[in-house]
């Protein structure tokens, strides 16, 4: 069999660029990348030498890791490179240059944005066609160039580590000072919880591990030692997280908006502390619902009994101002007005 010697190995080029597109019209996850000293750093003809714009770029596969191994759906996410990420690769078919294959990513530190500060067509290559304000380098949440590739929440800088400013992400911001409380009636506070000494976002690089979408979800599995967590943001606000600051064995989940729990089967719950609600419980309950306890009291300026007959099975002891029908477990009514027994029969 005669082997194609340009192809697979063969004859192998690597290279590095700038992926300048990532919208793959057959959704495989392919890229457009523009590579160094085979493309044309410019769109358009510069002296002599032909420009290459975006859309002539050939799609580069893009080599997935070992535990992805994605087929017919089934598999790690295709997607994630954005535009103006750096990537290393190689040619498949060696100089002739048609195949690029996108072997992994290179994290940086950005150092200038696309030149045409609104996006596209962009005047240079090797940046993000979209420009700064809609791509990256990102501008947005006071971002700015001159600050290493990798998340904040990561590497948690500060000046105390000889850093030249701040760099805190707006997360922390939003989280540090818990503001939120809902109050009973009686004056009691459920808040969430935040532990004394724990203002500070404790992560420590490289242990935090950190996926954030562009949007700004966020995906934390932090290994710092005495703040060990994990975390899941919602853009939104919608939060769940397991350790850090809401204490070790605590689970903090906080929602701004509804929440809703479906169960087709049974639910099981089990607490062997109190179960406090705060705010007005109403519950939809089924054709017959049984409350077992050793002692059930029921606290109320006003109670309202809704049912044409109460039963009771061994004894009952009504408060002032309840007025209701009330059937022991042997027949017996009772008429109670004002929290008075007013009249018994036996039926």
């Amino acid at each position: 069999m005669k082997v194609k010697q340009e192809f697979f190995g063969f004859n192998p080029v690597m290279w590095m660029g700038v992926v300048e597109d990532n919208k793959d019209p057959l959704k495989l996850g392919r890229l457009r990348v523009r590579i160094f000293g085979w493309h044309n750093s410019k769109p358009t003809e510069v002296d002599g030498e032909p420009g290459v714009k975006t859309e002539d770029l050939p799609w580069a596969q893009v080599l997935q890791p070992v535990n992805a191994g994605p087929n017919s759906g089934i598999g790690g996410p295709l997607t994630g490179i954005v535009q103006g990420t750096w990537v290393m690769g190689m040619f498949l078919d060696g100089e002739i240059a048609r195949e690029p294959l996108v072997m992994g990513s290179l994290a940086g530190i950005p150092t200038s944005m696309n030149p045409n500060p609104d996006g596209g067509p962009p005047t240079e290559g090797f940046y993000d066609p979209d420009g700064p304000v809609k791509g990256f380098p990102r501008i947005s949440n006071d971002w700015t160039v001159d600050e290493p590739d990798t998340n904040r929440l990561a590497r948690n800088d500060n000046t105390a580590m000889g850093d030249p400013k701040d760099y805190t992400h707006t997360i922390i911001d939003k989280k540090k000072n818990r503001q939120h409380k809902s109050q009973y009636g009686n004056g009691y506070e459920i808040e969430e919880p935040v532990l004394d000494g724990w203002d500070k976002f404790k992560s420590k690089y490289p242990l935090n591990r950190v996926l954030e979408t562009k949007s700004g979800h966020i995906f934390e599995i932090d290994d710092t030692p005495k703040f060990e967590r994990i975390h899941i943001y919602h853009k939104n606000g919608n939060y769940i997280e397991i350790g850090g600051a809401v204490g070790a064995m605590n689970r903090m989940d906080k929602v701004v908006g509804d929440q809703f729990t479906m169960i087709d089967g049974n639910h099981y719950k089990s607490v062997h502390g109190d179960i406090n609600v705060v705010g007005r419980h109403i519950q939809q309950l089924s054709q017959t619902t049984v409350i077992e306890g050793q002692s059930i009291t029921l606290k109320a300026p006003a109670m309202v009994l809704a049912a044409k007959k109460v039963h009771v099975a061994e004894s009952l002891s009504v408060g002032r101002g309840a007025s209701c029908t009330i059937v022991d477990i042997r027949g017996r009514v009772f008429e109670v007005k004002n929290g008075i027994v007013v009249a018994s029969t036996d039926s």
